[in-house]
Order: structure tokens, then sequence, then C-alpha cells
């Protein structure tokens, strides 16, 4: 054991230096001071102290920092008015597998006592000690309270330990006079201890998958996000190329290998899938899904259990109903404990020994070309094919939820790590401020941001910090002057055209957009006037070409450009939503051809 003796924060700080933690997000307050002064008086930290304008945008900074970078990214805040601001964000983190660190300020033991005794309420407190952690348990991996200096380096320990191996957040609450005082030192590094899998289990899942190949062919790789958050992509790759097998991703892992690749066939999401990609997708003889997790988003109604899958995700493989190798009819079968980097191992040595029929397709264009000099009014697939044909290297794409992401989701990606959203979350406002953390983590990286208008006005703050840390960012806000998603989701029948529009007499408010849909119309470009940047409204095609010539010509500046589109204007991969029924409309009030009850698992 180390006789040094080091502050708490020092201790911390020594911690996330050694784990190579870069930035420290947040927003400052007096019950975390102490850690933010032992922070930026040290001149040779490689900690740099990275605020932001409210507690949602650092979460979400964070999560964009953390999920690119792969290091943990901590976020301070202060007690109650802050934890619980943040708790949105971390609850995303810990959905989507980022490593997020909450550090939590808290009032000092004395003032927690008092509040027990006396009942005397001090800034932030709720009159439960144990409200902001309790808030936290659900969503991160280990939570700690730190009341007294010589809890602090096992606890702080304990999280960071579990933070890295489970990829997922963690909770650290000290009371302000911790900060101060002295524990001992670290006397070795963290020792990090991998997963370990059964082996016969692994065995077993890699022998089923084997026997429903054999059985059925036509294999499809999917490859999902825990390809990209457990680094397997080179692996992933080689058993791509060893069987010569055509793939897919997820939404949520969208390139996670380059999209230029040969045998990359699509985005498959559900039935917002383009009909090529889905018919390769449905008529394969067997999907073989790789670190795809089962969200409704992923799976867009395809049942996981269905014959003719294998699941390998959540160190768990499921094989669908299959003929074994001795000829025996074979359940639906659930193996434990199975690590996805070993099962990827024994699936590619074993696959090489066997002869199975191969699927023979080619990739099928996902977007329509439009004429760079068109006068039309944009829409959201002529300035997604717009913005198709402008993407380079350099540029990283973060897309918001709704109708961007249903827009954005057939973007041709040709490097890795280049397309982030969260996909599972689906927070609305996450990708202004994500970008800022994306940022961070790629510096050579210029961002290319997709937000719809409602969205924006949640976290638009993030803007400010674009331009505050000298960033290239672009914001693209997708103005249709409306929450699209959601009235689609409610009732889309303002979305219908011609004779597939319905006419409710007895309700008329069905044949509009909702009034709590619409927004109030912002000059969204004009944010930078106030605080920094530059700014464009764009109509047509033709100024959308004009825009990316001046973005291009100005690569040191953040912009937010406005993008007109019409009230009702809909991606096309979401257009098969109009042929069902909403959630408020009635069977017997629509023509028989709009008949199919929405499945809302799509979402």
């Amino acid at each position: 054991m180390s006789t040094d003796q080091v502050t708490v924060a020092q201790y911390l700080k020594i911690r996330l230096e050694e784990l190579g933690c870069e930035h420290i997000f947040g927003v400052a307050g007096n019950y975390s001071a102490a850690l933010l002064n032992t922070i930026s008086e040290d001149p040779e930290s490689t900690i740099k102290i990275s605020g932001n304008t409210n507690e949602i945008n650092a979460g979400h900074c964070a999560d964009g920092y953390a999920r690119m970078s792969g290091k943990i990214a901590p976020v301070c805040v202060t007690y109650g008015v802050g934890a619980f601001s943040l708790l949105n964000p971390v609850a995303g983190s810990f959905v989507e597998h980022n490593r997020v660190l909450v550090l939590n300020g808290a009032p000092t033991y004395s003032d927690q006592k008092r509040q027990r005794v006396e009942g005397l309420l001090y800034s932030h407190m709720t009159g439960d000690e144990k409200s902001n952690i309790d808030a936290y348990r659900s969503v991160t991996v280990a939570a700690e309270q730190i009341k007294n200096a010589s809890q602090a380096p096992a606890k702080i320990d304990a999280v960071l330990t579990a933070i890295i191996s489970e990829g997922r957040p963690g909770y650290l609450e000290f009371y302000e006079d911790v900060w101060r005082k002295k524990c001992n030192a670290p006397c070795n590094k963290i020792e990090l201890q991998p997963h370990i899998g059964e082996v016969d289990e692994t065995q077993k899942a890699v022998a089923a998958t084997i026997d429903l190949i054999k059985q059925r062919g036509n294999p499809i790789l999917w490859g999902g996000i825990e390809i990209q958050r457990k680094q397997l992509q080179q692996k992933f790759q080689s058993l791509i190329e060893q069987t010569n097998t055509p793939f897919m991703t997820s939404i949520l892992a969208k390139s996670v290998l380059p999209e230029s690749h040969e045998m990359f066939r699509g985005v498959y999401n559900g039935k917002a899938t383009p009909q090529s990609t889905r018919d390769l997708f449905d008529n394969a003889g067997c999907r073989i899904a790789l670190g795809v997790w089962n969200t409704s988003k992923n799976l867009g109604g395809t049942s996981s259990w269905s014959t003719g899958m294998v699941m390998a995700n959540n160190e768990g493989v499921k094989v669908g109903h299959h003929i074994d190798s001795d000829g025996n009819e074979v359940s639906t079968q659930y193996f434990p404990n199975v690590i996805l980097e070993d099962f990827i191992d024994l699936l590619s040595a074993q696959i090489s020994n066997i002869e199975f029929k191969r699927h023979q397709s080619t990739m099928s264009p996902l977007m329509q070309s439009v004429p760079a000099g068109c006068a039309q009014q944009l829409t959201y697939d002529s300035f997604f094919s717009g913005i198709d044909h402008y993407l380079r290297e350099e540029h990283c794409v973060v897309v918001d939820a709704g109708f961007p992401l249903l827009g954005a989701q057939n973007l041709k990606i040709n490097h890795s790590d280049g397309f982030v959203s969260a996909a599972a979350w689906l927070s609305i406002g996450y990708s202004v401020p994500a970008s800022l953390g994306v940022k961070f983590a790629k510096p050579a990286k210029r961002p290319l941001v997709f937000v719809g208008d409602g969205a924006f006005q949640e976290t638009c703050q993030a803007v400010s910090g674009h331009n505050y840390y000298n960033t290239n960012n672009v914001v693209f806000v997708l103005d249709n002057g409306i929450y699209g998603i959601e009235q689609m989701l409610v009732n889309p029948n303002p979305f219908r055209t011609g004779d597939d529009k319905v006419h409710y007499e007895t309700r008329p408010q069905q044949n509009d957009v909702y009034d709590y849909n619409k927004l109030n119309k912002w000059s969204y470009e004009k944010i930078v006037d106030m605080v920094g940047g530059r700014g464009a409204v764009i109509n047509t095609n033709a100024e959308l070409q004009q825009v990316l010539i001046e973005i291009d010509n100005n690569p040191n500046d953040n912009y937010v450009v406005r993008v007109m589109l019409n009230q009702t204007n809909i991606p096309q991969s979401i257009a098969y939503r109009t042929q069902t029924l909403g959630e408020d409309e009635q069977k017997d009030s629509v023509p028989v051809d709009i008949t199919e009850q929405t499945d809302y698992s799509c979402d």
C-alpha cells in the first residue's frame, strides 16, 4: 500500500489521466470547484475542462466523445439541479453502451447532517440524501457516494473499473468537503479483467450456426454496434472476405465498416429499408447478426427468434429453428456466456471447412440523383441526395432522431465510424451537442449535423460551444415547421396525397397537422449572430450546391444552415406509414386499402 498522500480531487485526476481522459465536460458549480481547480491549476495535466451551456448538452457532448474515442468521458455537474437534468443523456449512454462518468458535487457532510437533524434544506437538496444516487442506479453499471476520504480510492477505482469493463456509464457523488481531504495515493494501475465466456457454450453456438448455414445456405452477415464498441471491425471484415458473404448493418451500426466495401448491401431498418435491400435481407437463407441489439429501430418488426436467424449479442447467442448435423429438428436455442469476439473467431475458423450456397447479389443505388443546378424546392430526398454526392472522408455525419435519421440512413459513408446517431435511445436534440464531443474525439473530421427544427429548439445553445471551441461543425436544420415524426405516429393523414388522402368529417382535426405538433417559427440561421459562426438559408437544390461550395471555401468556420422544407414533405423511407393507420385513426373511417394497423415497433 502506498504511504504517499494526495487529496481526493488529485486521486481522481490521477486515475482519469492514467485512463487517457482528455476532456471533462459539464457545467461549473461550487460543490465541485475543488476538482476543477485541481485540474486547471496543473499545467501538465492532460485533461482539459470543456464546459457546456447546460447539463443536457454536456451529457450528449460527453456521449459523442465517448462513443467516438472509446475513452471515459467525465461530465461534472452540481447536485440536484444539475444531476437531474443530466439524467436523460446518461440514460441514452447506458442504453447505447458509452463510457460516460457522472461526477456529482454534493453538499458537505455537515450540511447533510443538519438536514437530517434540523430539517434545514440547503441549495439543491430534496431532503432525501440518496435522491441523486438512487436516480442514477438504473442507468449506470456502478454508483457510489463518497462521504469521507478513506473511502475514496476503493470507490473511485471500483466505478472506473466497472465503466471500462462494461462499456457503460458510472456515477460518483462527492460531498463537497471531501475533495480537499487526503487519502492514499494510487500505488498500482487499475487492473481491467476482460469478460471470459464459456468454451462449451461457444462451441455449441458455433456448431448450431454452422448447421443452420449448411442447411439453409445463402447467408447474410448483419453487423451491429457491438462490432464497433468492442473494436471487432477487422475481425468482422475478415469473416466477410474469407467467406465472400454480403453484409448489411443495423442503423445504429451504420458505417461500422466502409460502405464502399464490395460486399456491402445496405442498412437494414425494417419497413423503412429500401425495397432492394429489404428483399435481399428477407430472402436470405439465413441471417447471421453479429452484435446487433434487440431494439425496435434495429429490428424494424423482424423477430429475433425467427427461423433462419442467428443473434449473437449481449454475451449470448440465439440460433433459430434448424436441422442439426444428425438430421434432427432443433427448436430455437439460446447459448449464454458467449463472448462475441470468441464466437466470431471460432465461426471464422470452422466456416472455412464447409460448403454452402452463397448469395449472388449486387448493390443497388439507394439515393435518387438530383441535377445539381435544379431550381426545384428542396425535399428530404433531394436534400440527402445532394449531401450523398458531397460527402468526403473528412466528414463525420451526426444525425438526429426522426425524419433526419430516416432521410440520412442511405447516405453512402465510405469510411468506417463516419456516421453517428442515437438510434436506440432516440432523444431529440442529441446531434447538435454530440457533434462537439465527436469533434473533440476526432479533431481532423468536420462534423455535418442533420437535425429537425423541433430537435434543434431543444439543444440549440450547443452552437455556442461550436464557435467557442473554434470548431468547423456544420449544422443543417431541416425546417418543416412541425414535429413530423410525432404527427406521423399518431395520424399520418396530413402526409397522404391524392386518392390516399382521407377526408374526416366527424373529426376534421385529423385532416391537418395537429396544432400541438406545430412549432414556433425561428430564424435558425440567425443564432450565429448571437453566438458566432456563419448562417445561411436554402430553399432549392441549386442553393444547396451553392452553400456547400461556400462551406468548403470556409473550412475553419462553424455553420448553421436552415433548410426550408414543405410542412408535409416526408422522406421516402417513411412513406409506407401513410398506408397504415395512425394511433388516432379509426378503421371504419378509412378506405378499405388503408386497414393495416401500424407496426409501432419500427419507430
